[in-house]
């Protein structure tokens, strides 16, 4: 008998009663962001190549990444700042810096920019295997800082000088790009279907702020578009009209909703959630659930499962999300890298 794909099963809360007597489940508890909690490694940071994206969050990249330069410096710990000029440009200069033991990479940006940062520094040789990340949260979502718990700019840069290390799983990603094949390391989630569809309407309104992700999704449901795909997930075939693939390294995503609260960075897996075919209103009832602290996985609606290969196959190329930016299309392949990198926390 052939199994099928790991599938994830949560227990069913008690019903708890609000206003007027209405039934609602709590929300579930968020596991723990790296499934093993002690710190088995100590790095002591000499020199920190610190490369800033003065485009992220608010614009302040420069003005964080001078402040995270002066605290280092404080600690002993020569820095060399890196402004990025151009999209990709993070990717080229983790990939090019000479590093040496003692060295760090640090980014200061958000989540797309953290994305570059590895996929550049994963193209190096294996001798910088050794060499531990670091975070400044400064992007809009800050979903991997988040999950993290880095608190602010003083609590990053004391990481660093701290020297705790863990190791953290990155998804190797396989896409077309321009009918070229493109390889993207991700940290956070990849996102496909009405995730994408939203998130590409929320950039065209980046002016409101993190409001844009609430508009962008409701729009999206609106106008109810539904794909049809081949989901391979660890080789098992699932065939499909979807409304939205939720895959996820960590446990929150976009505006920090917390899509996948059991999926943690270290486990050697990547969790996806599955939302078939169904009506707008249902729609609508599961994003209102998922803004409620991932009541969502309740949802009859909604499968769980946990992979090491993913793979989606459309009939015509359709887009996809990778750490927040709206990179290529499909057909895509993602296989889980377990402990592929270093990071302080």
């Amino acid at each position: 008998m052939v199994k099928g794909p790991e599938k994830v099963i949560f227990d069913e809360p008690e019903l708890q009663s609000g206003f007027f007597g209405r039934k609602y489940f709590s929300p579930p508890k968020k596991a723990p962001h790296f499934s093993n909690l002690q710190f088995k490694e100590h790095y002591n940071v000499t020199k920190a190549h610190v490369i800033v994206n003065p485009y992220s969050g608010k614009k302040k990249g420069v003005t964080v990444g001078n402040f995270v330069k002066e605290e280092l410096n404080n600690s002993k710990i020569e820095v060399e700042l890196y402004v990025t000029e151009r999209p990709e440009h993070a990717i080229e200069i983790a990939r090019t810096i000479e590093l040496h033991e003692g060295d760090t990479i640090v980014t200061v940006g958000g989540d797309g920019t953290f994305c570059e940062v590895i996929s550049g520094f994963m193209s190096r040789t294996k001798e910088s295997s050794n060499i531990p990340l670091g975070l400044v949260p400064a992007g809009t979502g800050n979903s991997q800082a988040n999950d993290m718990e880095i608190s602010d700019y003083m609590d990053a840069v004391e990481r660093i000088t701290k020297g705790r290390v863990r190791q953290m799983d990155i998804a190797k990603t396989r896409f077309l790009e321009d009918d070229k094949e493109v390889i993207r390391y991700s940290h956070n989630l990849v996102g496909w279907g009405l995730g994408v569809d939203s998130n590409i309407l929320a950039e065209k309104m980046r002016f409101l702020g993190p409001l844009r992700y609430d508009i962008g999704v409701l729009l999206s449901i609106i106008r109810g578009k539904v794909r049809k795909a081949k989901c391979f997930i660890d080789e098992h075939l699932i065939e499909s009209d979807f409304v939205l693939l939720l895959i996820q390294n960590t446990c929150t995503g976009g505006d920090r909703l917390r899509l996948a609260p059991n999926a943690q960075v270290d486990d050697g897996k990547m969790d996806l959630g599955i939302i078939y075919h169904i009506g707008r209103f249902k729609i609508l009832k599961l994003f209102n659930q998922l803004k409620a602290q991932g009541s969502h996985i309740w949802n009859p609606n909604v499968e769980f499962y946990r992979f090491k290969t993913l793979r989606i196959e459309t009939e015509a190329p359709t887009s996809i999300n990778i750490d927040g930016e709206n990179l290529g299309t499909t057909p895509l392949d993602i296989k889980v890298l377990p402990s592929a990198i270093k990071v302080f926390n």
